[in-house]
């Protein structure tokens, strides 16, 4: 009796540990990288049959986030991310170099990054030891710069930052997965800033 009123005990105990695996005053750190950069995707399906004198580049989105648990349940945090896109065109000039007697091949590129920072509230539906699963929604400040250069001499390069609506939002589910006590693996799936999906490591403190 005696050992089974002990087992029961242990059992209670471990339970106890795994649902209190994020408690208050737990902080959380995710980097992520997200899917799709839906500007490249779009420019390089339209520039794909103009030949290679049009190359777009691009990455992200990229960013990083933190949250402060104020219960066992609801977080409070902060999301920062960034993603980059560009276009850029190679062409004959008009105008014969004297020297080589050749016309002189240029470079245009249209660039452009955005930059989004949020206030987030996170309410954790699963919390375990292993597994975080977790609702989000958040809103904050975005802004977009657009650049200008090309390597022809009588271009200047230019540089326009604004946005028409300056305002990031995002609402979706993630998981987290604990592979040890502080780290971890995460999955996000939503709509707005950073991305339909990003995934990548998390950080427990």
């Amino acid at each position: 009796m005696k050992k089974i009123l002990l087992f029961a005990a242990l059992m209670m105990g471990a339970n106890n540990v795994s649902a209190q695996a994020l408690s208050q005053g737990t902080i959380l750190v995710d980097a992520y990288y997200g899917f799709p950069n839906l500007y490249k995707t779009i420019l390089s399906a339209t520039y794909a049959d103009l030949g290679d004198n049009y190359n777009v580049t691009g990455y992200g989105p990229v960013g990083v986030r933190g949250e402060y648990l104020m219960s066992e349940k609801v977080g409070v945090g902060i999301d920062f991310g960034m993603n980059s896109l560009g276009v850029s065109y190679d062409y004959t000039g008009s105008t014969m170099d004297t020297a080589t007697q050749t016309y002189p091949t240029y470079t245009d590129e249209i660039s452009t990054t955005k930059i989004g920072v949020m206030v987030t509230l996170n309410y954790h539906i699963v919390n375990t030891d292993k597994v975080d699963f977790y609702f989000v929604a958040g809103a904050g400040y975005k802004n977009r710069s657009w650049k200008y250069e090309s390597t022809d001499p009588n271009y200047e390069s230019t540089t326009v930052s604004g946005t028409l609506i300056p305002v990031a939002a995002r609402i979706g589910i993630g998981t987290r997965f604990w592979f040890t006590d502080n780290i971890g693996a995460n999955v996000d799936l939503g709509f707005g800033h950073s991305g339909l999906l990003n995934a990548g490591l998390s950080f427990k403190f």
